[in-house]
């Protein structure tokens, strides 16, 4: 039973732009913490923006390897998508920590403002890993067509195989 339409393939799409949302306004929330830094519910509110949007990311990073694994695609598409994979990797896995030492930092540590702007500068980065991949996955979908139209070789002639009888069916592909 699948829980998606019929005319979306997995649920990558659907998720994408959650841990995208989540992670900007966790960046842009712990920018007003910064000014406000002795509010430390404001601080909070940050961490759990993290907390969550890395979360969501985990979850969007395995739907989205899972929607890529039965696709044959031609090499230079192919080889996007792989870009694509590597850079969500290193974002996930990077927020994934960075939220976990946040968690510290608004519940166990005292909070200096050194240690704030320090951590708000890891974000940062993170964030500038997040666009980085944002970036591979918008060239995918709106070059390349991935998500939201068929992908086929370029203009040649596709040889299906239908593997219960055998039996070669031909046909043109469109330009």
């Amino acid at each position: 039973m699948s829980f998606t339409p019929d005319w979306m393939p997995n649920v990558h799409p659907l998720i994408v732009h959650f841990p995208i949302g989540l992670l900007t306004a966790a960046a842009a929330v712990d920018l007003v913490s910064l000014f406000m830094h002795h509010r430390s519910d404001v601080r909070e509110a940050a961490t759990w923006l993290y907390i969550v949007g890395a979360a969501v990311a985990v979850i969007t990073y395995f739907s989205g390897h899972r929607a890529a694994e039965p696709m044959m695609l031609p090499v230079p598409i192919s080889d996007l998508v792989n870009t694509h994979a590597d850079w969500a990797f290193r974002t996930t896995w990077s927020f994934a920590f960075f939220a976990s030492l946040r968690l510290a930092l608004s519940y166990l540590l005292q909070p200096k403002l050194p240690l704030l702007v320090g951590s708000f500068l890891v974000a940062l980065v993170g964030i500038g890993m997040l666009f980085e991949t944002v970036e591979y996955g918008g060239q995918l979908v709106f070059e390349h067509g991935l998500g939201v139209q068929a992908i086929a070789p370029d203009g040649m002639v596709q040889t299906l195989v239908d593997t219960s009888g055998g039996l070669s069916i031909e046909s043109e592909v469109p330009k």
